[in-house]
């Protein structure tokens, strides 16, 4: 009996060894939940420079996005939010006229001045979670009496046409008010620039272009710096980013948000009357097209 005894003991023992194994291995092989962070490009802006708070690591089933001014979450303070269902951005009580909130959640303020320093609050709401709270600070300085001719606030503005885009579509990114004396410019998806995410590049030095694989039978370029995208898929949604180099080495860079609908859903049939914005729209890009594949500069790849 006691022997019998002695080796259940020990037996009990071998089991509860087992078990802990498991379970960490166990803690070891789960999936760890993507904590939400966000990036300001650049940390450290001059005034009249644009500034992109960029979300990276969104979790799934977003019902909208909140941004607020400061580290409290309160209407008062709220600068814009994005509601996905509508694909629309409200302005709240604090916003002042320069800030907009992407369909990615980030946040763009354009001509930022020293007042815009200090700390910023986003709120996520999803279907499945409470609401989730992220911060993020930026300062923005004068420029000094050495640095002020480098860092002018940038004039470059770009424009999606059509604003409402659809799967198939033939899609515009126009560039305007270019810098003079330009040396180069850079289209990339989304705002980092790296090699893997270039669409396509154009320097005047060496009148060469390069253009990523990912695009090399899709995109027009125009030596203005305008871009066309011919055929576009739901993959194409996001950020694209134009940055031009100047003789002076001054960079510049302007950011335009696409979003494209399935064909025959809510958002890409429910299209609002011309309106005569929307006709010098299109009058201005007849002009610039009649002015690109007229140059024979034009870089075209198809």
């Amino acid at each position: 009996m006691m022997n019998s005894l002695a080796l259940s003991c020990k037996d009990c023992t071998s089991w509860q060894s087992l078990l802990f194994t498991a379970y960490l291995l166990t803690c070891w092989l789960l999936p760890t939940t993507t904590q939400v962070t966000i990036e300001s490009v650049p940390s450290i802006a001059v005034e009249g420079e644009t500034v992109l708070l960029f979300v990276h690591s969104l979790p799934p089933n977003i019902l909208a996005f909140y941004w607020y001014r400061g580290v409290r979450a309160l209407r008062t303070f709220q600068i814009a939010r994005y509601v996905i269902a509508t694909k629309s951005c409200v302005e709240g009580p604090s916003h002042r006229g320069r800030g907009t909130v992407l369909s990615n959640g980030s946040l763009l303020i354009k001509s930022v001045t020293r007042q815009d320093s200090g700390h910023y609050t986003l709120q996520i709401i999803t279907t499945n979670t409470r609401p989730e709270i992220i911060r993020a600070e930026f300062f923005v300085h004068s420029p000094t009496l050495g640095y002020r001719k480098h860092l002018t606030p940038s004039q470059l503005s770009t424009e999606l046409v059509p604003p409402r885009v659809t799967e198939n579509d033939n899609i515009f990114l126009l560039a305007y008010n270019l810098p003079e004396k330009l040396q180069s410019f850079f289209w990339h998806k989304g705002v980092h620039p790296l090699d893997r995410f270039k669409i396509a590049s154009h320097s005047f030095l060496t009148n060469s272009s390069m253009v990523g694989n990912a695009y090399h039978d899709r995109v027009i370029i125009c030596n203005d710096a305008s871009l066309m995208l011919l055929n576009v898929t739901q993959r194409d949604t996001g950020l694209y980013t134009l940055r031009t180099v100047s003789m002076d080495l001054k960079s510049e860079w302007a950011i335009v948000d696409v979003q494209v609908n399935k064909r025959g859903s809510m958002a890409s049939d429910n299209r609002r009357p011309e309106s005569e914005l929307q006709a010098r729209t299109l009058k201005n890009l007849k002009q610039k097209l009649d002015m690109c594949f007229s140059s024979t500069d034009t870089i075209y790849y198809k």
